[in-house]
């Protein structure tokens, strides 16, 4: 059987039968403290898993196993990643926000709450890749207007979230897809044009 690690080849001593991939996790993860890195994804025999699986990985016993392979990334990697996939994210969102205003307007409350959560979750997304781009882009947002712009985008995304969930506690449904066809499709478009920036500088 053969354990890798980023393509390279670890040696580890003493695996049982019993032993389960969540706990050699655990040791490879050991190996990496210092280093930045985290386990990002798990392949055992060409079968992908995600490092937070963990019901799934806890199951698993690694000598059922021919090959398996850790992959890691830094927080700047996954930053980086995140920002490289923005613009269908921020596309994504776009047509969410539009999908739940239609349907709060024709009052189908039910359907539009399961698209909003969805759209919520999104906009955690962005505010979190806003919030650490400094880890990975630091020199650009140093030298330029763009770390100016980033502080503007997030203050203006945690004003309208909190305008959101108002009206959301409040069940205006008119009010809130009002905000979402309204206020979010400009958000999100100074964001597009901010996370080009900040790849393109």
């Amino acid at each position: 059987m053969e354990i890798l690690l980023n393509d390279n080849k670890l040696d580890i001593e003493g695996l049982a039968p019993g032993v389960t991939v969540l706990e050699l996790l655990t040791t490879v993860e050991e190996t990496l403290k210092g280093t930045n890195a985290t386990v990002i994804e798990i392949v055992l025999d060409d079968k992908s898993y995600s490092a937070d699986d963990v019901s799934e990985i806890s199951c698993q016993h690694v000598l059922d196993f021919n090959k398996i392979e850790f992959f890691t990334a830094t927080a700047q990697d996954m930053i980086r990643a995140a920002f490289a996939d923005g613009d269908a994210g921020l596309q994504h969102l776009e047509e969410l926000a539009g999908e739940v205003a239609a349907d709060l307007r024709i009052g189908k409350v039910k359907e539009g709450m399961d698209s909003y959560l969805e759209f919520v979750d999104g906009i955690e997304w962005l505010v979190t890749m806003l919030r650490n781009a400094d880890l990975a882009f630091a020199s650009s947002m140093a030298e330029s207007s763009l770390e100016g712009d980033r502080q503007n985008l997030i203050k203006r995304l945690g004003d309208q979230m909190n305008q959101v969930q108002i009206t959301q506690e409040s069940q205006d449904w008119v009010g809130l897809a009002d905000l979402l066809e309204y206020e979010f499709p400009e958000i999100l478009q100074d964001s597009k044009v901010l996370i080009k920036s900040i790849l393109g500088s």
